[in-house]
């Protein structure tokens, strides 16, 4: 029996859409032999089944560090630059990967009247 289940979900986001505010943070990470990490981000980022399905970890992280630093509630149309570097034929890594998006900032939920599933 699978665990995996699904919550359908009626809302409306009532948006701030004339605070909207560019933002980007950037994280960056170093290996030795593709598991020992030199250089960490700590341990927070999102996951989630439908929002942020489908992000490297990395990314998730930047995600997760841009909406820190920035306050904001929503990223709008988050867009990803990720550059890796490695020396010594991949003993050693080095990635840096950049979000930039427009922080948005949630006034109130209300129940969608036009039952669009959210999932």
């Amino acid at each position: 029996m699978s665990m995996d289940s699904h919550l359908n979900t009626y809302l409306e986001a009532d948006v701030d859409y004339s605070s909207a505010k560019p933002i980007q943070a950037t994280v960056n990470t170093a290996t030795l032999f593709g598991f020992i990490q030199l250089k960490r981000n700590g341990h927070k980022y999102f996951h989630s089944a439908n929002r942020y399905k489908g992000l490297t970890k990395r990314q998730s992280q930047a995600l997760y560090r841009a909406k820190e630093d920035s306050g904001a509630d929503i990223i709008a149309e988050p867009e990803f630059e990720m550059e890796k570097h490695s020396w010594f034929f991949g003993a050693y890594t080095k990635t840096s990967t950049k979000v930039k998006g427009w922080g948005l900032k949630v006034n109130g939920i209300k129940e969608d009247k036009h039952l669009i599933a959210n999932f």
